[in-house]
């Protein structure tokens, strides 16, 4: 059976905004289709609004593999009540970064791999005394669950 193109539009802006969760799509629009039925809707939108711009939607057959990304940023957040500074994840040399940009000076704020993160998260889950001298835990934590999110966990800092 072929999907229709705004099912498949809405289910892809479901999961770039949340990442993968349940109940997954399937479940979602077999069960909930009301909640199912609004992601529609705002697929219809982006299908409208990329038609302004002479731009279709076109179904091709087979998916086609994701292009690699051509630099190290995986996202990119300005810093509350801090208008010259942002701060972005990257994948860099083996490991993801913490990066502060403040009026064009990068700053590493810290580096980490994956399997580090994960530990690191198991000392919280532990309620392991050691997890609160963790410099930058918060910003860690928050930086995998954007990689994971983002499917970025291949670009770099995996092991």
């Amino acid at each position: 059976m072929t999907r229709p193109i705004r099912d498949i539009v809405a289910e892809c802006m479901r999961r770039e905004r949340y990442g993968l969760i349940r109940p997954l799509w399937a479940d979602l629009a077999g069960a909930d289709d009301d909640a199912a039925e609004e992601v529609r809707r705002r697929a219809d939108h982006l299908i409208r609004i990329l038609a302004d711009y002479g731009v279709q939607m076109v179904r091709t057959g087979e998916p086609v593999p994701a292009e690699t990304p051509t630099g190290p940023t995986i996202v990119a957040n300005q810093v509350y009540a801090q208008p010259e500074t942002v701060r972005e994840v990257r994948a860099e040399a083996g490991k993801f970064s913490i990066v502060a940009i403040k009026n064009g000076d990068s700053v590493v704020e810290q580096s980490f791999t994956l399997n580090e993160v994960m530990l690191n998260a198991g000392l919280v889950l532990a309620d392991d005394p050691t997890a609160k001298t963790i410099k930058g835990l918060g910003k860690q934590l928050a930086a995998a669950t954007e990689i994971y999110r983002l499917n970025a966990a291949g670009m770099g800092g995996g092991k």
